[in-house]
């Protein structure tokens, strides 16, 4: 296999502008009064030394700037740890207040103090973390660039960095997206893992699972998680995500009413700031339920977060499996859920995929435009992701379709796809399902990604072989008809209990698949190139995009390459991270 054209790093640069602006409002003589007090003998020697020796050799030149370097570099780091400090303190006394204070009004307002005061550190850190990274990246330059070094072939660099040959000789440079010396690169702190939620020490420890994100308007983010620490109950939290991959998040909402729980809950928003949020509430045989609310509708200042809910839903029982939505023109989400109904004296018991246009209001007010199936067969594991505004594809793992002239004669749609469209206010699905593997059986999870006009991926985890398998889809424009145009190719080996996918995770203009599994130590994605013209995948490599194995996870793409995940390790702390498509 030939070197890929594109690898998966964390995309980011360091701002080098914003650092330089930082570095600016300290004067000359600033810099030099960084930890001089000491050494301020030592100093003076050194000038009259200069001045007695005529100007300065570049040599000289080079120890001064490495010395101002490493002063402001101790400067930023000491600066940080006062800056946390205060933080500690603050938080303390208001987690304190919080307490002891019975008024609700005051007690809202003190945890968005608290949140303000966490969003402030989050900022000021990142701040003295570049400088500190900054002045660690430009000594080690400065470093390199005294000595001559040695030939490419000779040169061992550290991890995330390159060797390159330059006119002073071989030299490791970090690459694309991390910053360090080159012997010890690193993703810059704002690419780093960060708290999805705020929790002070004196609070009750959340425990997620089943996180699903969405990506809604401009940049604005909802996740919903069940909270195992607090008795499997719901919870939301909305926010948006800032250029450089920060997000300014609310404190969490509980989306279930009073003492129920919920079980693989999914939200999907539309550009107006309204979600809606599907889940079940019992593992097994369970109540469908759903709930929808707005953002921002509140008038007070500061408030622009808040969630306005409406009245949970009940639209279904004895329900088994995750659902699935997916967000549509004009406020509509169409939500796709495994159904079935009761044998009676004149029918049979059936069991289908069904689907429901909704319409989803202000403060939260629920709208159904009507139901529609999707599947005549018993479907469960379901995906979706969106072909344009209206179009979307439903993956699903169905029963077997039987011929109807010959009942011997059957297909298995274990790895099947359906084609769905909005239409005024109807769902209307293709009658005639594509099926990846038409004589596979053990399709386990599954993920599905829009890669390029009119064609989507399909990724699986084969439970006969272990194997996990993607194949490219074309969907034509005028008929609607699917056609696999990739068969299906291994991408990895091994079980993983989750195989999902994000939709054009580089550029429109050139097509990549992006998928995320669990591999044998770390959480893994795997990244191909497309050719939309020969209709082939190509140039796949696995990265690991976060150190150790994740319980849950959720990611969307934020665009420009950068794609957002929402995630919980073993100990069920839910976090969230950025990462990005780059090219070498």
């Amino acid at each position: 296999m030939g070197r890929p054209q594109s690898v998966i790093v964390f995309h980011a640069k360091l701002l080098f502008g914003a650092l330089v602006s930082n570095l600016t409002l300290i004067s000359s003589r600033s810099v030099l009064d960084l930890g001089e007090s000491q050494d301020q003998d030592k100093s003076d020697v050194y000038i009259d030394s200069m001045i007695k020796a005529g100007p300065p050799s570049q040599s000289d030149n080079m120890q001064y700037l490495q010395r101002t370097l490493e002063k402001f570099q101790a400067f930023a780091s000491k600066s940080r740890a006062a800056v946390e400090e205060r933080h500690k303190a603050e938080e303390a006394r208001l987690t304190e207040a919080i307490g002891q204070s019975k008024d609700q009004g005051t007690i809202l307002a003190l945890q968005q103090s608290v949140t303000s005061n966490a969003e402030s550190l989050l900022e000021t850190r990142r701040v003295y973390n570049n400088m500190v990274n900054f002045a660690g990246s430009m000594g080690g330059f400065l470093n390199q660039a005294t000595t001559k070094g040695s030939s490419c072939e000779l040169t061992k660099c550290g991890l995330h960095a390159s060797c390159t040959d330059t006119s002073v000789g071989a030299q490791c440079v970090c690459n694309e997206g991390y910053v360090g010396t080159g012997n010890d690169c690193s993703a810059p702190p704002e690419f780093m893992p960060h708290h999805l939620l705020f929790e002070g020490s004196g609070q009750q420890q959340t425990q997620a699972r089943d996180i699903h994100v969405s990506l809604f308007g401009k940049d604005n983010i909802a996740v919903v998680f069940v909270d195992e620490s607090r008795g499997g109950m719901g919870r939301t939290v909305v926010g948006n995500v800032r250029e450089a991959g920060m997000a300014v998040l609310a404190p969490p909402d509980a989306f279930t009413i009073s003492g129920s729980q919920a079980f693989s809950p999914v939200v999907a928003g539309t550009s107006s700031k309204r979600i809606l949020i599907a889940w079940r509430d019992a593992n097994t045989k369970g109540l469908c339920w759903m709930r929808a609310a707005s953002m921002g509708t509140s008038s007070v200042r500061g408030a622009e977060q808040t969630l306005h809910f409406g009245e949970p839903v009940n639209f279904c029982r004895s329900q088994n499996h995750k659902m699935a939505v997916i967000s549509l023109p004009g406020d509509r989400v169409a939500l796709l859920y495994p159904d079935h109904v009761k044998a009676t004296a004149t029918a049979t018991a059936e069991s289908f995929g069904n689907a429901m246009l909704l319409d989803v209001g202000d403060k939260g007010a629920l709208t159904t435009l009507g139901s529609f199936r999707f599947a005549d067969s018993a479907v469960c594991r379901l995906e979706v992701t969106k072909l344009t505004p209206k179009t979307f594809i439903v993956a699903a793992r169905g029963a077997p379709a039987v011929d109807e002239m010959d009942s011997a004669i059957h297909t298995n749609q274990e790895a099947m796809a359906v084609f769905g469209e909005m239409s005024g206010d109807d769902l209307a699905f293709d009658p005639n399902p594509v099926n990846i593997e038409p004589k596979g059986t053990n399709v386990w999870a599954r993920g599905i990604s829009l890669i390029a006009p009119s064609t989507f991926a399909y990724a699986y985890q084969r439970g006969t072989d272990m194997k996990m398998m993607m194949a490219v889809v074309h969907v034509n424009e005028t008929t609607h008809r699917m056609k696999v145009v990739h068969e299906p190719t291994k991408i990895g080996d091994g079980f993983s209990p989750y195989v999902s996918m994000l939709s054009v995770p580089y550029t429109a203009s050139d097509p990549h698949t992006l998928t995320y599994y669990e591999g044998k130590t770390n959480s893994m994605v795997n990244v191909c190139s497309y050719d939309p013209v020969k209709y082939t995948v190509k140039q796949c490599e696995d990265f690991s995009w976060v150190q150790g194995k994740v319980k849950s996870v959720s990611g969307v793409h934020l665009g420009g390459g950068k794609s957002f995940m929402v995630f919980a390790p073993e100990s069920g702390a839910p976090y969230y991270g950025v990462f990005g498509l780059s090219k070498k």
